[in-house]
């Protein structure tokens, strides 16, 4: 009788036991079902934040280059209108490079909005975390911080045109102004005066620093492309 009644409490036993065992079986399946579907998703918003931000800097890249290649025209020793008509057309471009600067925002709403939701710890590649924060800071900050210079230096060369030289502003605005016409004054203008000109010139080394800072932001970027496939690929 007592043999009996152990051998039923002992399969009720081992049915209780392989009852829990398989429920946890199934609910970490489920876990890792859900785990998978997640990642994939994230992977996928990733991959394109990577499409918009390429889009982003080639754009940023082909401004910063025009700038610096317009510095260089009405810093040269002889002045070439032809140059200058093959970069722009229009004075309020180059009225622009003068007393703006350029911001650099990159989309970055998909990469902040997987931090403050936690959805950055479904991606179980080490590699692929370390560029994307050396991309999203590191390289991000370097490129901030050469816009916070060049908006300090833009508040000198306001100054400077304002106190010595609204002409160039006034004309700037004048439509009877032509493009040549505000090219060669502008260019006198600077030829004419050190202080101008030393601005302009800190302003382009400046330009060049930035523009060696975005490629190496766009390396990072294209590290982070290469190791987003390789994980794609993997789920």
């Amino acid at each position: 009788m007592r043999k009996k009644n152990f051998l039923k409490y002992l399969f009720d036993f081992i049915v209780i036991v392989l009852g829990i065992t398989v429920s946890f079986w199934f609910n970490q399946l489920s876990i890792k079902k859900n785990n998978d579907l997640e990642r994939l998703k994230v992977l996928n918003s990733i991959e394109m934040e990577i499409s918009e931000i390429e889009n982003y800097t080639k754009e940023r890249l082909n401004s910063w280059n025009d700038d610096i290649d317009l510095y260089s025209e009405f810093l040269s020793d002889k002045l070439d209108l032809q140059s200058i008509k093959n970069i722009t057309s229009s004075k309020s471009r180059i009225e622009y490079n003068l007393i703006y600067y350029r911001d650099f925002e990159p989309p970055m709403n998909r990469y902040n909005s997987m931090i403050s939701s936690g959805n950055i710890k479904y991606i179980d590649s080490e590699k692929l975390k370390e560029i994307l924060t050396r991309l999203h800071n590191l390289n991000y900050s370097n490129l901030k911080t050469t816009v916070e210079y060049e908006k300090s230096l833009k508040e000198q060369l306001i100054q400077i045109l304002t106190k010595n030289h609204s002409n160039i502003l006034l004309i700037g605005d004048d439509n009877k102004t032509s493009l040549d016409n505000y090219s060669k004054e502008l260019y006198n203008t600077i030829k004419a005066d050190n202080e101008l000109k030393t601005n302009l010139i800190i302003q382009m080394k400046y330009f060049k620093t930035r523009v060696s800072l975005l490629k190496l932001y766009n390396y990072a970027l294209s590290e982070l492309k290469d190791e987003l496939s390789i994980q794609i690929e993997k789920n």
